[in-house]
């Protein structure tokens, strides 16, 4: 008999494939080898699985689904049981609700676990109280990957006596080739079915609080009194929608805002801008961040989270203070009056992202992590990936 192949199971809760998704499902594929397999795992929300796992089948994935997507202590044990049946060598888990039951389930087998943590959002009090209980369980989970650097920091003074989260950015997906710089955009915008003599400004995600629209929008007035052509394009769905379009029609400009709703592939909305704006209030590493530096479209963002970590100010884009409508109006007027500025910036953050950011980057740094999980013991852990630090990253 030959060498039983090592399966690797991603297990996350999830209705649709946003950018998280987008990024488990290709390092699944680019991870998979005659040695290797890896899974993946979501929750049954009603009669027919989740678009995650039809999408991972579609690629070829092998899946498992638990029942029901509320929680239950059945699905512990439904999850105990997958993993000895199927045999997964490792359990890697993704957020709140996966963490817990991950957690409860590896303690009835002998699979190890990894822990994946992109942030919290705080959404809604309900989102608030989950992801407290989810930072109690990542406090006491052997291993953790942190998508940037300053939640791994954080989370370093909270796991007292286990080893430290390592930190494994999200990767830049499916650009084979960069794109020549500059590039019209006209030919995008006809066949979107936008305004060619547009100054086009869009900003790409789900629509919710700690996201930060309601400044951008804000923005808008200012952004219109100097230049009658702006229009911002708000790509994206969430419980802020309603809000968002009464904050538009209050401020009087309905005629330069339009909700896109959402986008499965945001890649030519965000080619056909002149730039792009990600006005939240915390973050990872954006995949829309990611997207629009590879595409060569001008950025304008939020200085919190892993975002500084991906921008280099005024040398990749631009960073500004969050919750500052005045900041993001210049910040962007400021790019539309320097094309030559918003061209070097663009090509700077292109240049950065493939290298810095590439999937086979971070593929390499995961499949290093799983070896190394295998091979047991937290020593050859911290030896395999070079860890110096909690936030440390492949050098």
């Amino acid at each position: 008999m030959g060498k039983p192949k090592i399966r690797i199971l991603h297990l996350m809760a999830s209705n649709f494939v946003g950018g998280p998704e987008k990024q488990i499902l290709h390092h699944a594929v680019t991870g998979t080898s005659p040695e290797r397999e890896i899974w993946i795992g979501s929750f049954r929300k009603r009669s027919t699985s989740p678009e995650f796992l039809r999408r991972a089948e579609e690629m070829g994935l092998p899946t498992i689904v638990l029942r029901s997507s509320r929680f239950s202590p059945g699905q512990i044990f439904e999850l105990a049981q997958e993993l000895r049946r199927e045999e997964i060598s490792i359990l890697c888990t993704h957020g709140y609700k996966a963490n817990l039951v991950g957690w409860a389930a590896v303690h009835l087998t002998d699979c190890p676990q990894i822990a994946f943590v992109r942030g919290w959002t705080a959404e809604t009090s309900r989102v608030r109280l989950y992801e407290r209980l989810d930072r109690v369980i990542v406090r006491r989970v052997d291993r953790v990957v942190c998508v940037c650097r300053p939640v791994a920091e954080q989370l370093s003074t909270e796991r007292k006596a286990l080893p430290p989260p390592i930190t494994i950015p999200n990767a830049v997906l499916f650009f084979p080739d960069k794109i020549a710089l500059p590039f019209d955009r006209a030919p995008i915008r006809r066949a979107l079915g936008l305004r060619e003599d547009a100054f086009l400004v869009c900003t790409a995600g789900r629509l919710s609080v700690e996201k930060g629209h309601r400044y951008l929008i804000d923005a808008t007035p200012t952004l219109v009194s100097q230049n009658s052509n702006f229009q911002l394009l708000v790509l994206g769905e969430g419980r802020e929608r309603k809000p968002l379009e009464d904050r538009v029609e209050r401020l009087g400009i309905r005629n330069h805002v339009v909700f896109a709703g959402f986008k499965d592939n945001v890649r030519s909305w965000i080619q056909a801008s002149d730039i792009l704006a990600n006005p939240s209030l915390s973050e990872g590493v954006p995949n829309v961040l990611l997207e629009a530096m590879a595409l060569g479209t001008p950025v304008v963002a939020t200085r919190v989270g892993g975002v500084p970590d991906l921008i280099e100010q005024g040398e990749s884009g631009v960073l500004i203070p969050p919750a500052d409508p005045l900041a993001v109006a210049r910040a962007i007027n400021d790019l539309h009056a320097n094309p030559h500025e918003a061209l070097r910036l663009a090509r700077n953050a292109q240049t950065r992202v493939f290298h810095e950011y590439s999937s086979e980057r971070q593929t390499r740094r995961l499949l290093d992590l799983y070896a190394a999980v295998l091979r047991s013991g937290e020593d050859s852990l911290e030896t395999n990936l070079k860890l110096g630090s909690p936030a440390s990253t492949e050098s």
